[in-house]
């Protein structure tokens, strides 16, 4: 049994890895192209794989786009979760997720597009209830830290719903303009946003 676990664990970490490349692969087509016009050919082209290794990695077009939307929200969410254990007041820790966005819009930027575009297409599917709580999730990170700086005296904020939506919408529609390789480095990006974000929140 011990024999056989370690050819085992190697597959599966071979096989994840190259699901990972096959989900990135997919999400740059999809921003391209658009989901409804990519087709299985542009996938095999974009992949090197062939119908049947595709295949091997998915079970249809609509479980990749679900795996794009997990593949933008995860490491987020896991990182603003980090953030808010950390000791941090709130404006602090409100800074450190405008740089949390600012660093997934960059190393997501293709499925941060294929996200804002093409969620509608899979919101009646089962996997989006995962989605969506993730993304409840990730909003809800966001508004303990603006109640706490409410609360604390460092914001004044009449409804922190709209404050929350008004945050995460500055990088959402940033990805029209934003680069990587841009005049501004996300980090730029994050002190920027915050700044403009903190003096609007802040009390005076």
């Amino acid at each position: 049994m011990a024999a056989e676990r370690g050819p085992q664990r190697r597959s599966r970490v071979r096989y994840e890895r190259k699901r990972e490349e096959v989900v990135a692969a997919a999400a740059r087509v999809f921003a391209e192209r658009g989901f409804e016009a990519t087709t299985v050919d542009d996938l095999m082209e974009a992949t090197g794989l062939q119908r049947g290794g595709l295949y091997h990695y998915m079970t249809n077009k609509s479980e990749l786009l679900a795996e794009i939307h997990r593949r933008l929200l995860e490491p987020l969410l896991a990182e603003v979760e980090r953030i808010e254990i950390e000791p941090h007041d709130p404006p602090t820790t409100i800074r450190l997720i405008a740089h949390a966005l600012a660093h997934n819009l960059r190393d997501y930027n293709n499925e941060m597009v294929v996200f804002l575009h093409e969620w509608r297409t899979i919101r009646d599917e089962p996997a989006w209830e995962d989605i969506r709580r993730g993304r409840r999730d990730l909003e809800h990170v966001i508004e303990r830290a603006l109640r706490r700086g409410v609360m604390a005296g460092d914001f004044e904020i009449q409804d922190t719903r709209l404050a929350v939506l008004g945050l995460l919408g500055m990088f959402n529609h940033a990805h029209q303009w934003f680069k990587a390789d841009g005049r501004v480095t996300a980090d730029e990006l994050a002190d920027c946003f915050a700044d403009i974000y903190l003096r609007g929140v802040e009390t005076r």
